[in-house]
């Protein structure tokens, strides 16, 4: 009888079921660290003594879109019924994309002094499509030229915000 009683109350139970682990745990994590930046931001001034935006504008504004696409994603994870397998069958080869990927920034950091804000970025951004995310050679090339001519006229030209520049001046 007793034995019966636990059977139905473990019926009964609401389990939860989320979809990937990994992904749940991402946001929770994406989340904390959005909370945290605006914790900080708040600290600094919304506002600059010329009536534009001031140091904190942007921090304020990041943490509060990193929170949102947190518990987005822990939402989206706990609202799907459950698959019951991993997203990836192979974990490494997703951690040597995001290897390959750090060590690609790594490459555009320590070329930045030589080549330039725009060339490092234009070889990053070719790096990242071509070798970790194998897209096209015609999608890598028309990608990256674009936003290397994309941050030029918007930062450089359109803001006078001065970007590190290269030997060829860019």
């Amino acid at each position: 009888m007793l034995w019966s009683r636990l059977r139905r109350r473990r019926k009964n139970t609401i389990e939860m079921s989320f979809r990937d682990k990994n992904e749940l745990v991402s946001g929770f994590c994406i989340a904390a660290f959005g909370i945290y930046v605006v914790v900080e931001a708040s600290r600094l001034a919304y506002f600059s003594e010329y009536g534009g935006p001031g140091p904190g504008f942007l921090p304020l504004w990041l943490g509060i879109g990193l929170s949102f696409l947190g518990l987005l994603l822990i939402s989206v994870n706990l609202s799907g019924p459950a698959t019951g397998k991993s997203s990836d069958a192979r974990p490494w080869l997703g951690a040597g994309r995001a290897l390959g990927g750090w060590a690609g920034l790594a490459g555009a950091i320590a070329l930045l002094p030589l080549l330039g804000f725009t060339l490092s970025f234009g070889l990053l951004t070719g790096y990242l499509l071509r070798v970790v995310d194998r897209r096209s050679l015609w999608a890598t090339f028309t990608v990256a030229l674009g936003l290397m001519l994309g941050f030029h006229l918007v930062f450089a030209f359109a803001l006078g915000v001065p970007l590190p520049a290269g030997p060829l001046g860019f």
